[in-house]
């Protein structure tokens, strides 16, 4: 059949012969033929915009653009103007671009099967292709990337990978950097600028010369009398010569990533605007294959992007974007709010023969169809300023129809852990509201910052609630992650001092300030020996400076920990050259005896761990935790809080469990994983608010989900609290004495790409320093700067509060504190809460009064230091430590009878109260015997908060195994029977019509579209062929073969590999189903079949078969609460391809044998 013959009656051939016009759908009737409520006139407007033409569509949240852009795909391939898969569609998350998919297929379906379009148009495998703008930009450089020498086979690096491959970048430069920026922070820069190169199309050489351009003209400023600019001036041109060194590093980073055939997101959108600017065959090609492009959250597309979009659909092309510039949250990654603004004006009307004409049409979608009347007042005062200054016209929503009242309540604590047990109690009392047999409302906590989430985890766990913490710097935030850490960091880099001194100081070491100023006596020593020896062996005599004996300070504590200790280096050093059991330093210093003992067992562990660098990462990590004696101690702490004590937590085997997990995971996504490359990772993690989140895959009913509002975005809950409603915190941006907001830009920020070279500088703050004449005007300019930059940050972070305030549904919860941690001054309430009380839209007469002092004062002004070791220490953490200690030594000595532990205090705290700790001998009893019978006992599982459908298959198959793998996870080897199961579901996918809906992250996995270190071994099966290296298998030729011949072939899946998840028992089970097809019951209602393709042979072992039907059972259940289909209407079948069989088990799992097996019942 020719393609002109599967055209729909009436539609206009691409050779331009017309047809006879078809029927007139309009939204409204689509609507009633679908069975979907009508649309309102404002979304009638926007579907049946013109079809020829740009159209930009100011959607606010939560006002239904996922449901409108659906309904106009419907609508233009129902009239004619765009067969199914001349429809292109690009979001930014592949959950977003799998809604959108779906959802336009299952329209597209249903309007073909009630109505004679059927036979038309809506051909089962004509599909929209619905993307990712990284996909797409992928696919363009896979298919044209030789236009411009660029190898179509490139992989894409994982964020783990380049954290790895700058760090050995950083790690083999030669050259001086002239920075005394610690390593990972060398590379945290490399990548940024990289990164921010990348979003605006500059090459490093471009962006050195232009750098050092503009280092020279503010140079330049006449200094008339002054020897010198001002400070602030000086420093802004020593870091303009550090990012321009550092450009170095950056172009060598490039140049290692071209030798590995590898490139990042960045690159590959860089690559691709370049394609679409330079080469114009390939504009015309896309433009020619979709005729109809959707682009969603246009307002977060960076300068690269819309270059790219523009050189391929500008000058009249019908593109329709979708945005909301109150919803603009990632300028700092070159997505400015004003960008979505000069849509209309880059994608502007088309005229006769093709010549563009005005700007684009500008319509608006401001019914919200998510939150209460309430909410809606409070998201629309806080983004009112916005609509003032905002590049394109945004009206205020409005509610729907029906909407509830909705609650909004703020709440002003005297301290930080005041306002966290006040959110705890309104999300308990919101998630105890709801009817029997009702599942409980959706709940979230939204944190400005990752540093607010212990202390809101802690209220929430100590009301019993089931709490989810989202991210990795949330992680690296928890106590016995933060010490492991450490303890690498110190491992990897013996200058880490900074790292050493979080070990002195913690609960294991415990060294009081005297014995941190002896071991600083003892560095000092070390030094002056050091140099003695210099200058002895370069027969030099001693300088005066160099007496044979020093100054007596022996007893100024505050100046010796002052002063010396910050030379971090030398404590190392010291470390790990004691000096003897009560020998004096030059200054008289001696380590008491408790601290030498300690310092002597910590080097000692250090220097075990440093001997085993050989180990996998993973197992090096298992190692550092049980040399530091993290897995004793958190065992104690679980047993102690299931016996009720006060501050205890069970949280920690968790957390170090997962920290696992994470570094499974960047040693499996890393080419060369290395602790060096892990730890600048980690490093970013923590300390960027906005970088390395890992996402959140679903809302989850079961937990309170602690998360950044930056993650946040996309998601919605009934209940959100929002804490941290302070100046300082939400917003961050700092004030002067003035109380104007102030922020330095790119001014001093070694990874930032400053403002003039960016592509998007007309939306940014500018620098006047062209303007004066003088270090005064010029230091005048910089203060105008920073004004403005306070200023255009501060718009940010109130778009990110409308962001967080949108999010519920129909409960708001803000709150604040007047005191936070043991700072010295009060914080002030939010600009964004008083707003909100000023115009009444909260109530502040209940808020607590300002205490005049920080309650916290009196419990830290008279501590003995280490004051995480005094007075600041729960008696439950000093116990914990006891008991951990009495069993490591006892471990350690191969003892079975325990006696009575003692509490050692600080080193030097000869004042120091003994801890309660008797009656934890039969706790740390009990702990010994279960080591001492651990081989021969069943092992426990310790869950974390996700897990796999695979994971509960390995745990129906061998519990102890699954625990043990958990316990000590090791990195799998790709086998050649797993590529070539990647290759055959990659074949599948394409297969069914959905090429685009291959995402990068999983395209670079295909072994058959990899070349370079990653690709497949030819030994390990056919000769390589194409362009591309793809290897001939005769097994995978086979395997398609059988594929072809079997029913599924016919049939038109509802979803390919569908990513869902569903909680089973408190755990979140993921589950990736291959294949979801419709069926029919017995009774004649829909129902659906969910498939997993089996490329190996089916199990003839009768456990192992029951075992692996788990995975169904798991995707079962997910994709009923999923669809909505009850779970008695959806079945499951393996399709073993190897074999061509079918296997359809009868008699799986329900929820409740789910749950029986994950609680190991």
């Amino acid at each position: 059949m020719t393609q002109e013959a599967t055209r729909p009656p009436g539609t206009t051939a691409r050779d331009g012969v017309a047809r006879a016009e078809p029927a007139e759908y309009g939204a409204l009737r689509i609507a009633e033929i679908l069975r979907k409520p009508p649309p309102t006139p404002e979304q009638v407007e926007v579907i049946e915009a013109e079809p020829d033409q740009p159209l930009l569509v100011v959607a606010g949240a939560g006002s239904g653009k996922t449901e409108t852009m659906a309904s106009r795909v419907v609508w233009l391939v129902a009239n004619g103007h765009v067969r199914p898969e001349e429809v292109l569609g690009l979001t930014f998350t592949r959950k977003a671009a799998g809604e959108l998919a779906e959802r336009v297929q299952q329209r597209l379906t249903v309007f073909a099967a009630r109505t004679d379009a059927g036979s038309g148009a809506l051909t089962v495998l004509d599909r929209p292709v619905v993307s990712t703008y990284n996909a797409y930009a992928a696919g363009l450089v896979a298919d044209h990337g030789l236009r411009l020498g660029v190898e179509p086979g490139s992989r894409l690096l994982s964020e783990a990978s380049q954290w790895q491959v700058a760090a050995e970048v950083v790690e083999a430069w030669a050259g001086d950097l002239d920075t005394d920026a610690a390593f990972a922070t060398v590379v945290d820069a490399v990548r940024s600028l990289a990164g921010n190169l990348a979003e605006h199309l500059l090459a490093p050489a471009d962006a050195r010369e232009r750098l050092e351009t503009l280092a020279r003209r503010i140079a330049a400023v006449p200094l008339g009398r002054r020897p010198a600019h001002y400070a602030d001036v000086e420093r802004i041109l020593a870091s303009l010569g550090e990012r321009a060194r550092l450009l170095d590093l950056v172009a060598a980073y490039g140049e290692r990533k071209r030798a590995l055939e590898a490139m990042d997101f960045g690159d590959q959108v860089a690559v691709a605007a370049r394609l679409a600017r330079d080469v114009p065959v390939v504009g015309r090609l896309e433009r020619s294959k979709y005729r109809a492009v959707l682009l969603d959250e246009y307002q977060d597309t960076s300068h690269a992007q819309v270059e790219l979009l523009a050189a391929l659909f500008g000058d009249g092309h019908p593109v329709t974007a979708v945005g909301d510039p109150h919803q603009s949250i990632y300028g700092w990654r070159g997505a400015s709010a004003g960008g979505i603004g000069r849509f209309p004006d880059r994608f502007r009307r088309a005229l006769d023969h093709g010549a563009a004409g005005g700007r684009a049409r500008v319509l608006s979608l401001r019914t919200s169809w998510r939150n209460d009347d309430a909410i809606l007042g409070a998201a629309n005062r806080t983004a009112a300023p916005l609509r003032v200054t905002s590049t394109v016209d945004v009206e205020a929503l409005v509610a729907r129809p029906g909407a509830g009242r909705g609650v909004v309540t703020a709440w002003f604590a005297a301290t930080e852990a005041e306002e966290a047990e006040h959110v705890a109690t309104v999300i308990e009392a919101a998630r105890a509201a709801h009817g029997p047999g009702e599942r409980p409302p959706s709940t979230a906590v939204l944190c400005r910052a990752r540093r607010q989430f212990a202390v809101v985890e802690a209220a929430l766990r100590r009301r019993g609630l089931p709490v989810e913490v989202v991210g990795l710097g949330g992680l690296l935030t928890t106590p016995e992650v933060v010490d492991l850490v450490a303890f690498l960091q110190v491992v990897h880099d013996p200058s880490r001092g900074d790292a050493l001194v979080r070990l002195l100081t913690g609960p294991r070491v415990n060294l009081g300030a005297a014995d941190l100023a002896a071991l600083a006596g003892r560095a000092r020593d070390l030094a002056a020996a050091d140099e003695r020896r210099a200058h002895l062996h370069a027969g030099e005599t001693m300088p005066d400076s160099m007496p044979d004996t020093a100054p007596d300070t022996a007893h100024d504590d505050s100046v010796v920990v002052e002063g010396d200790v910050v030379d971090h280096r030398s404590i190392v050093d010291a470390l790990d050259d004691l000096p003897a059991p009560g020998a004096a330093s030059r200054d008289g210093r001696v380590l008491t005896a408790a601290a030498h003992t300690r310092l002597t067992a910590l080097a000692a562990d250090l220097r075990a761990v440093r001997a085993h660098t050989y180990l996998s990462l993973p197992e090096l990590v298992t190692f550092a935790e049980r040399s530091l004696g993290l897995d004793v101690e958190v065992d104690v702490a679980a047993a102690l809080f299931a016996a009720g004590a006060l501050g205890a937590t069970e949280l920690g085997r968790e957390h170090l469990d997962a920290f696992r997990d994470v570094a499974v995971g960047f040693a499996q996504s890393a080419d060369a994983p290395t602790l060096g490359g892990f730890l600048a990772w980690l490093k970013a993690a923590h300390d960027e608010e906005r970088g390395l989140e890992l996402p959140l895959r679903e809302v989850d009913r079961d937990a309170v989900q602690v998360i950044t509002v930056h993650g946040s975005k996309g998601l919605e809950w009934d209940v959100v609290a929002v804490p941290g409603l302070v100046q300082g915190t939400f917003p961050s941006v700092r004030t002067d004495a003035d109380g104007d907001p102030v922020d330095n830009g790119w001014l001093w920020d070694r990874g930032a790409l400053p403002y003039p070279l960016r592509g998007d500088a007309h939306d940014l703050p500018h620098l006047a320093h062209e303007d004066a004449e003088n270090p005064q005007e010029l230091r005048d300019a910089v203060k105008a700067f920073q004004r403005d930059a306070g200023a255009h940050q501060l718009a940010e972070e109130r778009r990110l509060a409308y962001v967080a305030f949108t999010r519920a549904r129909r409960e708001l919860h803000l709150s604040g504190s007047w005191w936070r941690g043991e700072r010295a001054q009060p914080t002030q309430p939010s600009v964004f809460l008083e707003e909100l009380a000023a115009d009444g839209l909260v109530d502040r007469s209940a808020w607590s009064d300002q205490p005049e002092d920080n309650p916290l004062a009196d419990r830290t002004a008279t501590s003995v230091w280490p004051a995480e070791a005094s007075a600041s220490v729960s008696p439950a953490r000093a116990a914990v430590q006891a008991a951990a200690d009495a069993v490591r030594d006892a471990l350690e000595s191969g003892a079975t009878v325990l006696g009575v532990p003692g509490t050692d205090g600080p080193t030097d705290d000869a004042a120091g109260a003994d801890a309660p700790v008797d009656d934890l001998v039969a706790l740390a009893r009990l702990l010994l015997a279960e080591r001492a019978d651990q081989d021969g006992a069943r092992a426990e599982v310790a869950f974390p908060a996700h897990v796999s459908a695979s994971g509960l298959v390995a745990l129906a198959a061998d519990r102890d195994a699954f625990a043990l793998a958990r316990r000590r996870p090791v990195p799998k080897e790709p086998s050649r029977h797993a590529r070539r199961g990647t290759r055959f579901h990659a074949w599948v996918e394409r297969y069914y019509g959905e090429p685009a809906l291959l995402d990068v992250e999983e395209l670079w996995s295909a072994d058959d579209l990899l070349v370079g270190p990653e690709a497949p071994d030819p030994e390990d099966g056919g000769p390589w062929s194409g362009a591309r290296g793809a290897v001939v298998d005769d097994e995978l030729e086979a395997l398609r073969a059988t594929f072809l011949a079997s029913p599924w072939a016919e049939r038109v899946p509802l979803a390919i590999e569908a990513d869902v998840e569903t909680p089973v028992a408190g755990v979140v089970v993921r589950c990736r189903i291959d294949a979801v097809f419709p069926q029919t019951g017995p009774d004649g209602e829909p129902g659906a079949v969910v498939v997993d393709w089996k490329t190996g042979r089916a199990p003839r072992d009768a456990e192992a078969r029951q075992a692996r039907e788990v995975q169904l059972a798991a995707y079962r259940l997910a994709w009923s609460r999923w669809s909505g289909l009850p779970v008695e209407r959806v079945s499951a079948a393996f399709y073993y391809v190897a074999d061509g069989t079918e296997e359809r088990p009868a008699d799986m799992l329900d929820l409740a044998g789910l749950e029986a097996l994950v609680r190991g019942a």
